[in-house]
């Protein structure tokens, strides 16, 4: 029974989010619909929402997911990224490196939709590979990071909401991203290399840092101890004062639609979690499947909401309230499994043919999804047996 019960509100909004319905009401509606099932009355569920948007959990959340989304508005705005291509090129002295190298810094910046603002770079650097590889190759390292980098929101999820220390999330996390890396090596061997028509191979490298400073800047802050909602506004703070000229979009943006989407969804995101923890839906399936091996069960979970959802922040959301008492034994949270769960989830995110970036670039690319889907494919299945060799691996030595 409890099987069915958990079944329906994720079958419920899978179906929603197929229907392209935004994830600030996915959200909300699927946890109203778990809240009944466990015989949370409709008046209670309504007052988890309200409360929740003067929490600290709340508003440090949503500093991050704004502050980030707002670096890359100003970021795109001062076309500081338009010469990445360049550097990279000198930097790497081969093209296809450059290429994987420049989509992969872009994803140093976590924006909605990221691998169009990389895909230009792509087909500047490998103009002679055909449209399907210049996709996969950017697609793929356009999300190396996701698997530790915290300015994503997903991790900033774990980060708050699980409390789970920057530090610990990069070395146990960390090497997934290597995997990864090694995972889409047949992509950049694929390319042609070759001299890419109209670049500059001898900008210089530097200013790289000049472009970057202000993520790396939120980066560092975080690693450094300090709360991650503060790190992202010390960095935009300081962005934004050296580049005066691009203050002028700060209060247009924070008035825009994509601010209240953003309220909306993060308010979403907390009251999932809550509706999870308070009508004691985490204990409920702690209790039932406590006996099943608890790594098939978060790892499976997490594959087939990735898959559905397409989306990192939505499968974390969604999921991992429901398989927390697995993960956190004792009060303390088992990183391992949580590394594998994660490997789970983000590879059925990868494969998903709802993942946003994959339906905006095989637009921008001009290919179909058909011809694509077999090359991600491969390396979905290569970063799963990767990833689960590691969980292995963290298991013997732990």
């Amino acid at each position: 029974m409890i099987l069915i019960d958990i079944s329906l509100p994720l079958l419920f909004m899978a179906l929603l989010i197929r229907f392209r319905v935004r994830l600030e009401i996915v959200l909300p509606a699927g946890a109203l619909v778990l809240a009944l099932l466990f015989d949370m009355g409709p008046i209670d569920a309504a007052l988890v929402y309200g409360r929740l948007f003067g929490s600290m959990q709340f508003l440090a959340l949503f500093c991050v997911i704004f502050f980030v989304m707002l670096l890359g508005e100003l970021m795109e705005r001062g076309k500081m990224l338009t010469q990445m291509s360049s550097i990279f090129l000198s930097l790497f002295r081969d093209n296809r490196l450059a290429a994987a190298a420049s989509t992969a810094f872009i994803g140093l910046l976590p924006m909605p939709g990221g691998s169009l603002l990389s895909a230009p770079f792509v087909e500047k650097l490998v103009p002679s590979e055909k449209n399907e590889h210049k996709l996969v190759l950017n697609y793929w390292y356009r999300h190396i990071w996701e698997y530790f980098y915290p300015l994503y929101s997903g991790m900033a999820w774990i980060i708050t909401v699980m409390k789970a220390p920057p530090l610990s999330i990069l070395l146990y996390l960390g090497p997934l991203s290597l995997i990864m890396i090694a995972a889409g090596l047949p992509f950049i061997r694929h390319a042609p290399r070759e001299t890419p028509p109209g670049l500059d191979s001898g900008a210089r490298p530097y200013r790289l840092l000049l472009i970057g400073w202000p993520i790396l800047l939120a980066v560092s802050v975080s690693l450094a101890g300090v709360p991650l909602w503060i790190a992202v506004i010390v960095a935009v703070t300081a962005f934004v004062a050296v580049n005066r000229d691009l203050a002028r979009f700060v209060l247009p943006y924070l008035f825009s639609k994509k601010t209240i989407f953003t309220v909306f969804m993060t308010a979403g995101i907390v009251y999932f979690e809550r509706i999870v923890r308070e009508a004691g839906v985490a204990t409920a399936i702690y209790e039932a499947l406590r006996h099943t091996n608890a790594e098939i069960v978060v790892f499976t979970l997490s594959l087939v909401i990735g898959l559905l959802t397409g989306i990192s922040i939505a499968f974390i959301s969604i999921v991992f309230p429901i398989i927390s008492p697995f993960l956190i034994q004792n009060g303390t949270l088992d990183m391992p499994l949580l590394a594998f769960a994660y490997t789970g989830g983000f590879t059925g995110v990868m494969l998903s043919p709802t993942h946003l970036c994959l339906i905006v670039t095989t637009d921008y690319f001009k290919t179909r999804l058909s011809a694509v889907y077999p090359l991600i494919l491969r390396a979905g299945l290569t970063m799963t047996l990767g990833g689960g060799i590691y969980y292995m691996v963290l298991r013997m030595v732990a």
